[in-house]
């Protein structure tokens, strides 16, 4: 019902709009991408309005899907930079940010700031530094991804707005964040994937989605097998840098689940001038807890941080501090 007012209200919003502006969180992902597509795909075919999607390609770990958007005909404009944004918006604009609700996360913070009307739509744990101007803000911490909440909203703007490549999309997300529904996933889960698939997501196209290149698969096979275990928890740090660093490193942090004792998992490494940290856990350990004291956010399974001015060194025995006085505390909120 909650989610039938939700679309109900996001659809008076949109149409009173003149233009739609869809925005992730940096580094976008799967997750992040899906759900904008999914937005996309309700606002221009299931509302008939004008919609782009801010993105700095450059930078985002969900290349794949968005070349499978870019040069077709039918979404030309679909993806735009965060400075043509600026250059579109009016008062006028509504901005639909997904995958995130932290002002510190979101793609961009100037078009953030530039468009006065946001709809927040997300899925992680609640954060201090949470967008307070949203006329709306769906957060369901529960559900499996914002790629499962976009799903249940678009069934009820345009059930069949949706075509093959965009539920594709969407289902994309949702087997990142669900582990290929392993973790997070319930009952709305599969309703949601349900959807998708009747409208014509191809899992077979999800899992190239996920392919890596052999370079890729080395550098990740690294890290895991260089990890350390403490407390029960896989550390593992890369100090080199090397292009897809951030995939490889994501999955090194998933591999490293499968090893019998771990609860969690953390791999450090380096990009550009900073220190990343990227997090999972079976879900008897909170990482967001554990990597808020680094200032990241994220899940209960699955959080990241980015730490300035330091080495992978200071980072992991950082790590381990905290490890040492917060463990028991992720590991008592979640229970």
């Amino acid at each position: 019902m909650r989610t039938r007012v939700i679309a109900a209200t996001l659809s008076d919003h949109i149409k009173s709009s003149d233009h739609i502006f869809i925005m992730g969180h940096t580094n976008s992902d799967l997750d992040a991408v899906g759900a904008a597509v999914g937005m996309w795909a309700a606002v221009t075919k299931g509302l008939d309005r004008r919609a782009s999607i801010v993105i700095d390609k450059g930078r985002s770990m969900a290349t794949t899907l968005i070349n499978a958007f870019e040069h077709q005909p039918e979404y030309e404009n679909m993806f735009i930079t965060p400075q043509e944004a600026l250059d579109r918006c009016t008062q006028r604009s509504l901005l639909i940010v997904v995958d995130t609700h932290s002002t510190s996360f979101v793609e961009s913070q100037e078009v953030l700031k530039a468009i006065p009307r946001v709809v927040v739509i997300d899925h992680h744990r609640m954060m201090v530094t949470h967008i307070e101007n949203a006329i709306i803000f769906y957060h369901e911490p529960y559900a499996s991804s914002a790629s499962e909440m976009v799903a249940e909203l678009v069934q009820y703007i345009n059930s069949s707005a949706l075509n093959k490549k965009e539920a594709t999309a969407l289902l994309s997300g949702i087997m990142l964040d669900t582990k290929n529904f392993v973790l997070k996933t319930g009952v709305r889960t599969f309703e949601a994937s349900a959807y998708l698939k009747r409208r014509g997501a191809d899992t077979v196209e999800v899992k190239k989605m996920f392919a890596n290149s052999l370079d890729t698969y080395k550098e990740r096979s690294q890290l895991v097998a260089g990890a350390e275990v403490y407390k029960g928890c896989a550390i593992a740090c890369s100090n080199w840098e090397f292009p897809n660093v951030r995939i490889a490193a994501a999955q090194a942090a998933d591999e490293l689940l499968s090893i019998q004792g771990v609860r969690a998992s953390f791999v450090i490494f380096r990009v550009g001038n900073e220190i990343a940290i990227s997090a999972r856990s079976l879900g008897d350990v909170n990482v967001q807890i554990l990597l808020e004291e680094f200032g990241g956010g994220g899940h209960l399974n699955m959080a990241g941080a980015q730490i300035k001015n330091s080495t992978t060194n200071d980072v992991r025995k950082a790590l381990i501090r905290v490890l040492d006085e917060k463990l028991s505390e992720a590991t008592k909120k979640n229970n």
